[in-house]
C-alpha cells in the first residue's frame, strides 16, 4: 500500500514537471509572438473622456486586440470591483504569513513551521519577479486606456497574475492543512477564493483597461509557477533508512 502511494506520488510530480515545461514553452513563444506579430500603432485616450489627452503605443496583434476592446469598450463599474477584487487577493498571503509567523513563534525553529508554508515564500518572491520583471524591463504591451495621462504597462495582466497565483496556491494549501477532517471548510473557502480569483480576472477584462493577450499572458505565466509550486509541493525527498529508524 505504501509502496502504491509513493509509485502515484512519483508519477504524479512528472507529470508536474512535464506541465511546467509545456507552459514554459507557451509561455516564451506566446510572448515573442505578441512583440513581433501583428504589432501596429494603436491610439490610446482616457477612458472617460474627460481630458482631452491621447497617444499612440506599439501593439502586438494589434489588429484583434482593438477589434476586441472596441467591441467591449470600457467599464468604470468593472473597473472598480475588478481594482478592489485585486486587493482581497491579497489576504490569503497576509493570513498565510500570519500562520507562518505564529507556528515560528510557538515551534521556536523555521524547519518546524509547516513545509507548504515555507515552501510559499519562495513562490511569493517568484511571482512578485516575474511582476517586476514585465514592469519595470521587458515591456510588451501597454494598457488600451490612459489614467491621468499616463501610459502604463499591460502585459501581463497583473491582477490575473496576483488573482490566480495568490487565490490558486492558497487552495492548495488550503486542503493540505485542513485535510479531511475539515472538509466542508476547505470547500467553503476554496468556493470564495475560486470566485474573488474569477470576478478579478473576468472583471479585468470586462473593464476594458487590458488587451485580450494581456489576460490570456497573466493566466498562462500564472499557469507555469502554479505547477512548479505543485511540483514542489508534490516533491517529497525519500528518508534515509537511518532517518526512519531515528
Amino acid at each position: 500500500m505504501e509502496e502504491s502511494k509513493k509509485l502515484s506520488s512519483q508519477k504524479t510530480f512528472k507529470k508536474h514537471l512535464i506541465a511546467c515545461g509545456l507552459f514554459a514553452i507557451l509561455v516564451i513563444v506566446f510572448t515573442v509572438l505578441i512583440k513581433t506579430v501583428g504589432v501596429g500603432e494603436v491610439i490610446i485616450s482616457e477612458p472617460t473622456g474627460e481630458v482631452a489627452t491621447s497617444t499612440t503605443a506599439q501593439i502586438g496583434f494589434s489588429a484583434t486586440n482593438a477589434a476586441i476592446r472596441s467591441s467591449i469598450g470600457y467599464s468604470e463599474t468593472w473597473y472598480k470591483i475588478s481594482k478592489y477584487a485585486g486587493y482581497l487577493v491579497f489576504v490569503p498571503v497576509f493570513a498565510f504569513a500570519a500562520l507562518g509567523a505564529y507556528q515560528l513563534f510557538k515551534r521556536k525553529s523555521f524547519k518546524k513551521v509547516d513545509r507548504e508554508l515555507r515552501l510559499l515564500i519562495p513562490f511569493y518572491i517568484a511571482v512578485g519577479a516575474v511582476y517586476l520583471f514585465f514592469e519595470k524591463i521587458l515591456i510588451i504591451n501597454y494598457c488600451p486606456v490612459l489614467r491621468d495621462g499616463v501610459l502604463k504597462t499591460s502585459y501581463p495582466s497583473s491582477h490575473t497574475l496576483f488573482a490566480m497565483c495568490f487565490c490558486c496556491s492558497a487552495m492548495m494549501i488550503t486542503a493540505g492543512l485542513l485535510g479531511k477532517k475539515r472538509l466542508k471548510l476547505a470547500i467553503v473557502i476554496n468556493a470564495a477564493l475560486t470566485v474573488l480569483m474569477a470576478i478579478t480576472v473576468i472583471g479585468r477584462f470586462l473593464s476594458g483597461v487590458h488587451w485580450l493577450t494581456d489576460i490570456l499572458g497573466g493566466i498562462f505565466i500564472s499557469c507555469l509557477l502554479l505547477f512548479i509550486l505543485a511540483s514542489f509541493l508534490q516533491y517529497r525527498p525519500h528518508k534515509t533508512k537511518k532517518a526512519e529508524e531515528k
